[in-house]
């Protein structure tokens, strides 16, 4: 789905939106996400809806689209910035396409655990990011949701240590830090949508992936894939963000309890994939026969840190990679 289908697609709908948040009344926005129906964040994207309903007293509504409906997460997150939609829940590594700033949260390794990725997230740090972004951009990130932690899964390679990496086809996003992290580790990064990822690990075109348990379930990519390496190598950050401008139309009180709704949901969905991580885990076990592994991560850790080190230094991040290792 093109940039240009999703604009033709919902511009007329979109325009009468921004002309009723002028008037702050009967307010209809939209918020569209990558992920299934039972994923995390489409779970807590409706209860975003829910909470700002409730804040509002019914007079602004936020309807949900889920599944990819409505784009890849870069095509999601243009939606935003040109103002087509209204919200997302993106990644530190899309977003950083419009101001690098953002992609330091999803670099390998650049959090010791969640409780370090949530002082972050929480602080100064996550603030000054934010206040850059939406200067950088017109997004704003409103919450950050995420907690859970990434691994590897493959179809047929056992991954104990960095050298069984060498020269599989890991399936990535559109992002060269990515590309680059998987060079660095002796793989091939391979960009696949999200929504195809299935078929490519189904079809051979991959012969693995990274993300979180509850990934490996919902998209049922452990249906075609047995083996998880428990790499750990990410504690995800998944921004929810929203077009600047477009909340700006709405009341000042209106403002706020979108504001509210977004931070108790992006607190709603850390506690929510924290507790499905074991859940699904399990699930991995019992359901899909999934064969886990636990890999020797020493020399991950050292191929890593320098990619993030090298990201800090290209992008003039080095304070704010110093601000993040000082949070732990």
């Amino acid at each position: 789905m093109t940039k240009t289908f999703i604009r033709a697609l919902m511009g007329a709908t979109l325009l009468a939106t921004s002309g009723s948040a002028a008037l702050a009344a009967d307010v209809t926005l939209k918020i569209g996400v990558v992920t299934p129906s039972d994923h995390p964040h489409s779970v807590s994207a409706r209860e975003f809806a829910k909470l700002v309903s409730e804040k509002t007293d019914g007079a602004v509504e936020v309807t949900v689209s889920d599944n990819g409906a409505l784009g890849s997460n870069p095509e999601l997150l243009d939606a935003v910035q040109t103002g087509m939609i209204d919200f997302t829940i993106s990644t530190p590594g899309v977003m950083a396409e419009y101001a690098d700033v953002t992609g330091i949260l999803e670099l390998p390794y650049i959090f010791a655990s969640k409780e370090h990725m949530m002082n972050v997230t929480r602080g100064e740090v996550g603030a000054q990011i934010a206040q850059q972004y939406e200067e950088a951009t017109g997004v704003s990130i409103l919450g950050y949701m995420g907690g859970a932690q990434r691994n590897m899964i493959t179809t047929k390679a056992t991954i104990s240590g960095i050298e069984d990496l060498d020269g599989l086809k890991m399936r990535t996003w559109e992002w060269d830090v990515m590309l680059n992290w998987w060079k660095s580790l002796g793989a091939l990064g391979s960009v696949v949508a999200f929504p195809e990822v299935y078929t490519a690990l189904q079809t051979g075109v991959v012969d693995g992936a990274e993300n979180e348990f509850s990934t490996f379930t919902t998209a049922r990519w452990a249906e075609v894939a047995k083996n998880v390496s428990l790499t750990q190598h990410s504690i995800t950050v998944r921004p929810l963000v929203g077009n600047a401008a477009k909340l700006s139309r709405l009341t000042p009180e209106q403002q706020d309890a979108v504001r509210e709704a977004a931070k108790e949901a992006a607190d709603f969905d850390v506690e929510l994939e924290g507790r499905l991580d074991q859940e699904n885990m399990e699930k991995l076990k019992s359901e899909y026969e999934v064969v886990f592994t636990e890999p020797n991560k020493d020399r991950m850790i050292e191929a890593s840190t320098a990619v993030v080190e090298a990201y800090a230094k290209d992008k003039g991040l080095e304070e704010l990679a110093a601000a993040i290792a000082a949070a732990k």
